[in-house]
């Protein structure tokens, strides 16, 4: 039996079923080059972003270089200054809260150290805390205690005279090695507080006004009744 032979009509659908598939196929293609196309275009403005960002980065480190002869780090001075009007810290026994300095590491009650809290920042800076009960100390006696003390230790460290907030307080500074001291001691009712930072000599100058424009957040406690 001869085999039959594709009708015209049949011979017309198969080659529009072929048109179409090529053409579905060409429409795939195009939709496949027109993601790549884009994909490459997010990506290729993703890097421009990220290197807009990177040349400002390293402008403004480059412009805070020549300006201070310093590559800025976290909580250094520009840090501190910005960081002015942060939330307060408030020591547990509710014997003062101050606004730390921005971006340096607290340290409760450390084993090695007689401050209540203390502060490690850049370039081997710190800040400790210490406050402690008094029977009644007057600022007077507070003068004679630290130079007393002085006179113990054959020290000879020149003391001056500031303010925290409205409390007036004695300002010393002491050069050991590579670094400068600076302490504020004062009294508020039975509390005596003690305050010091260490500052690479190198540094002092720049930080000292700093620190001392932190100190004015510092606010005296008092001593909580017992229950």
């Amino acid at each position: 039996m001869a085999a039959r032979q594709p009708t015209p009509e049949y011979l017309q659908a198969a080659v529009a079923r072929a048109r179409l598939r090529e053409r579905e196929e060409r429409q795939r293609q195009e939709a496949r080059k027109t993601r790549m196309r884009w994909a490459i275009w997010i990506f290729g403005l993703i890097l421009l972003i990220g290197l807009v960002v990177d040349l400002r980065h390293i402008t403004s480190r480059l412009g805070h270089f020549q300006r201070t002869g310093k590559d800025p780090r976290r909580g250094d001075a520009a840090d501190l200054l910005a960081g002015l009007e942060d939330p307060r810290y408030y020591d547990p026994s509710g014997w003062f809260s101050l606004v730390p300095p921005r971006n340096w590491t607290r340290r409760d009650h450390a084993l090695d150290s007689h401050f209540n809290v203390m502060f490690q920042g850049p370039f081997g800076m710190d800040m400790g805390i210490q406050v402690v009960v008094t029977n009644g100390l007057t600022f007077d006696r507070l003068v004679d205690n630290l130079r007393r003390v002085e006179r113990r230790l054959a020290g000879n460290i020149p003391m001056d005279f500031a303010y925290v907030g409205p409390h007036r307080a004695i300002k010393r500074s002491a050069g050991v090695y590579q670094s400068r001291f600076l302490m504020l001691d004062f009294v508020t009712g039975h509390l005596a507080h003690h305050v010091q930072f260490r500052i690479p000599v190198a540094l002092y100058d720049e930080y000292e006004p700093i620190f001392m424009r932190l100190m004015q957040t510092y606010e005296p406690g008092q001593i909580l009744p017992a229950r």
